[in-house]
């Protein structure tokens, strides 16, 4: 069973993109000084004089507290088989530089190498699978999930991240991003996270099929990869804005709207219904807004669409922390919304008060 597994993703792997050797398409470049993304570009315009970053509103972004119940626990056991990469295994794998760890978590955490593989067994890559960890990047974690929510698992979804093959064999993965330019850039990673000094835990984002025992990498990787292209942790974990984050994983960019206005509501409705990306995010901590339990200042929410009841409007949201527990300190969605799974709605009139702006592909 184990070698029929191997057959199968090596099968799956060419199906979905894996890069043989070093070749490169034409449009794609490979990480460099000069390889500007649209989140670079705002910070200094004079690296593109002629690229105009599109309208946002910038966040300063919430890290997910550590919680009650991990996403790893959630989970039963990983069993012999479940994974590709045994311990033994992992060593046919490179290793590669590592993005320096965000300040703020210097010491809490260590990098190292855990049996795993890119996806869970079903070798998808889907929009459920994006919990944010302890990295103020919310901007781009809510964007990870609505593009891959618009995707579907189509071909934006198959070559996001795949695995790069040497002789047959995988020894590292690339995942593409666009440049500013409106070129590609690959960045190539190894499978090396930071984990918790004090149990173990994926500290940054994960995927939500992770549990004791058993690693999904894909997500953890991708945003892995943008942190290296950007240099450290620290420099995408800060905050930012979605409509940056948007183009760097689709290469479009978006239209900006004002959450409170109520024209707002038929574009999000007809982007839900079409299948194209959109992210929602709050006002800051000290706009005066007060925020319930259950949604945060400074954080950004994938939008799924619109839900009417009779003459009633509501908006549909999922947090990018994933699903929780009643018992967080931190819930991640209304307690009213029922199970803690990150996905609620709320009124028309709520969204209008406690969100602040909202970025939509044409």
């Amino acid at each position: 069973m184990k070698n029929l597994k191997w057959i199968g993703v090596l099968v799956l792997t060419a199906a979905c993109g894996a890069v043989e050797q070093d070749g490169l398409d034409s449009d794609t470049d490979d990480l460099s000084s000069t390889t500007f993304s649209m989140e670079m570009v705002r910070a200094n315009p004079s690296l593109l004089p002629n690229v105009t970053p599109p309208k946002d509103v910038r966040v300063d972004g919430r890290a997910r507290q550590e919680t009650s119940i991990e996403g790893a626990m959630r989970q039963p056991l990983a069993q012999p088989g479940d994974f590709l990469y045994t311990v033994n295994q992992l060593g046919q794998l490179l290793q590669l530089p590592d993005p320096a760890i965000h300040h703020d978590d210097k010491g809490d955490a260590t990098y190292s190498r855990q049996p795993g593989d890119l996806f869970e067994e079903n070798g998808k890559l889907d929009w459920l699978d994006v919990e944010q960890g302890h990295l103020g990047d919310c901007y781009f974690a809510a964007s990870l999930a609505a593009v891959l929510y618009a995707d579907n698992g189509k071909a934006l979804s198959q070559n996001m991240i795949v695995p790069r093959l040497k002789n047959g064999k995988i020894v590292s993965y690339y995942a593409t991003f666009h440049q500013a330019s409106g070129r590609k850039v690959r960045v190539e990673v190894d499978p090396d996270l930071l984990h918790r000094n004090t149990n173990g835990h994926v500290l940054y984002m994960r995927n939500t099929q992770t549990r004791p025992g058993y690693e999904a990498w894909s997500t953890s990787l991708i945003e892995k990869a943008y942190a290296k292209w950007h240099g450290s942790y620290e420099k995408i974990g800060n905050g930012g804005t979605a409509a940056d984050a948007i183009h760097a994983l689709t290469g479009k960019t978006t239209r900006y709207y004002d959450a409170s206005d109520s024209s707002v509501i038929p574009p999000i409705e007809k982007a839900g219904k079409e299948g194209r990306a959109q992210v929602a995010c709050t006002y800051g901590e000290h706009s005066g807004v007060k925020y319930p339990v259950g949604i945060y200042a400074d954080h950004c929410y994938t939008l799924r669409g619109i839900h009417r009841v009779g003459a009633k409007v509501f908006v549909q949201l999922r947090n990018p922390w994933g699903p929780g527990s009643a018992s967080d300190a931190e819930p991640t969605e209304p307690p009213t919304d029922g199970v803690p799974d990150a996905l609620f709605e709320i009124s028309q009139a709520d969204f209008a008060r406690l969100y602040n702006s909202v970025d939509i592909v044409p």
